[in-house]
């Protein structure tokens, strides 16, 4: 029997699945559950499933939710990529839209004159559109320029404790290279305070997830085989900037199953990956990130503080699960209040590309844990990952709660804390 169809019988049906899983809580659909999608998968010879089928797996997070609670270790994320592979390149609703952002991040330059264009939209047009318009929506992802970014002098050195002879390599992905520079600029500023350098190399494309997730296996292989080029011609650790594309250049080794030269240089780069928290949590609270009293033009006031943690990172496989690595990083500020909403995390709703294969799930998912999570009161809400901070500042626009929260990575909250140049937020 085929390997893959022998997992997919393996399937308890014992439903643990559909209580975790973002899409079946908003449309209870048992086919947009993990167990569905599994006994789906095996009617291969379904006489006219395409369209229908191709719908059902487009409505997938990718979160790893259902991987992370099956009682059979079933990686249900890889039998939903398997699917999707035999689908053609433009499906779905919202298919052309898809395939089109595929097509961009395969180009990623071309989202510099993005920002650029969307951060003028912003200033210019986004206080005379109407509350439910689209386009608000759309410059709602430009409009929170993060604060002064620390010149690097400012901020006090400390041993890193890596060992590094050669800088530190940086991979930042996509959004934060063309969309959200400062991000780079933060991280920097924090790095410099571990008296290293930071470098990002020339020539690193996109991480592939995106294609991946999608079944294009031909594409994610080529982004993967490139950043590994690229990357082995420095030395010394790698940081990585966003959770989703670290969580995806882990399991590149994935890719190269049946090229074990390929494979070889993969595990070698995964050896050399650190996550920017992992990095952070690393430092003493007396080291690069100083922890003084509240003292961010509050009044002595403590700041809100809400930590969104990435599905990627939550649910990942053992070595790439960091939930607790951000929390003690923001635990060391007593300028900081850690927030934490009680049933505990949930999904954000973006899913990379699913948000466009899937806006009404997506935002149903979205605006529902903001509503949560707004009910905190949070000042700042942040994350590691470039997607879910994406997600996010679409929510409280959404919410109307723009102007009182402000959305930002980690690093950039970090090096503000660290020269007390945090923003005042009005209350």
């Amino acid at each position: 029997m085929n390997p893959a169809i022998a997992l997919m019988n393996s399937c308890a049906k014992c439903g643990a699945c559909t209580v975790v899983c973002p899409v079946h809580r908003v449309t209870g659909q048992e086919a947009h559950s993990a167990r569905g999608k599994l006994h789906l998968a095996l009617l291969s010879d379904l006489p006219g499933k395409g369209a229908v089928f191709e719908d059902i797996f487009s409505k997938c997070l990718l979160c790893g939710a259902c991987a992370s609670v099956c009682p059979r270790d079933i990686d249900v994320c890889r039998q939903v990529v398997q699917s999707r592979a035999a689908f053609p390149a433009v499906t779905g609703a919202h298919g052309y839209e898809k395939y089109l952002a595929r097509k961009v991040l395969g180009h990623p330059e071309i989202l510099a004159p993005l920002r650029v264009l969307g951060r003028a939209g912003a200033r210019l047009l986004l206080k005379y559109l109407p509350e439910d318009s689209g386009l608000r929506l759309r410059l709602a992802l430009f409009h929170q320029d993060a604060g002064a970014v620390p010149a690097v002098e400012n901020v006090p050195a400390a041993a890193s404790g890596l060992g590094l002879k050669e800088g530190l390599a940086c991979f930042p992905g996509c959004s934060a290279r063309y969309l959200y520079p400062e991000i780079i600029s933060s991280c920097d500023a924090l790095v410099a305070g571990l008296g290293q350098a930071l470098s990002v190399p020339e020539g690193l494309s996109c991480c592939g997830l995106a294609a991946f997730a999608a079944g294009d296996r031909r594409e994610a292989e080529r982004c993967a085989r490139n950043n590994i080029a690229i990357l082995e011609q420095s030395g010394g650790p790698i940081l990585v900037t966003c959770a989703s594309c670290y969580a995806h250049l882990c399991r590149y080794g994935e890719l190269f199953v049946d090229a074990p030269v390929w494979r070889e240089r993969a595990e070698g780069i995964k050896a050399r990956l650190v996550e920017i928290s992992c990095l952070l949590d690393r430092q003493s609270a007396t080291e690069a990130i100083p922890t003084g009293a509240a003292s961010l033009g509050t009044g002595g006031k403590k700041v809100r503080v809400f930590y969104h943690d990435p599905c990627h990172l939550r649910h990942g496989l053992e070595g790439t699960k960091i939930t607790a690595e951000p929390r003690r990083v923001l635990a060391r500020h007593r300028q900081l209040e850690l927030l934490e909403l009680p049933g505990g995390p949930q999904c954000c709703g973006q899913g990379g590309l699913f948000h466009i294969s899937a806006p009404e799930i997506s935002a149903v998912i979205r605006d529902t844990l903001a509503a949560k999570v707004l009910a905190l009161n949070p000042e700042v809400i942040t994350s590691t990952c470039s997607g879910c901070l994406m997600q996010w500042r679409v929510a409280v626009e959404v919410a109307g709660a723009a102007s009182r929260v402000r959305v930002l990575h980690l690093v950039e909250l970090l090096a503000e804390l660290a020269v007390e140049k945090v923003n005042r937020i009005e209350l």
